[in-house]
């Protein structure tokens, strides 16, 4: 685990201590349990077949065909021959 610090809202923090008390759980565990709800959240949103280095690379449509070939052509002589 990676110890860390954040800052929340009074009322929230009190929210938190109260459930504590309460016997739901230690602080950490209920601060634990909120992240990992907010993942699955934000993870849920995302198209099932989301990759994000396939939708970057289809950034890059479009370029030379031979590029693989001819990096070399395309990063030093192209460009100076304008």
């Amino acid at each position: 685990m990676i110890r860390t610090q954040v800052y929340i809202p009074d009322d929230k923090y009190n929210e938190l201590q109260l459930m504590t008390a309460m016997g739901h759980g230690t602080f950490s565990e209920l601060f634990r349990e909120g992240i990992d709800e907010v993942i699955k959240k934000k993870r849920a949103k995302q198209p099932k077949d989301f990759d994000a280095l396939k939708d970057f690379a289809g950034i890059l449509k479009g370029g030379p065909k031979d590029l693989s070939k001819n990096m070399d052509y395309y990063l030093y002589d192209e460009p100076y021959q304008k």
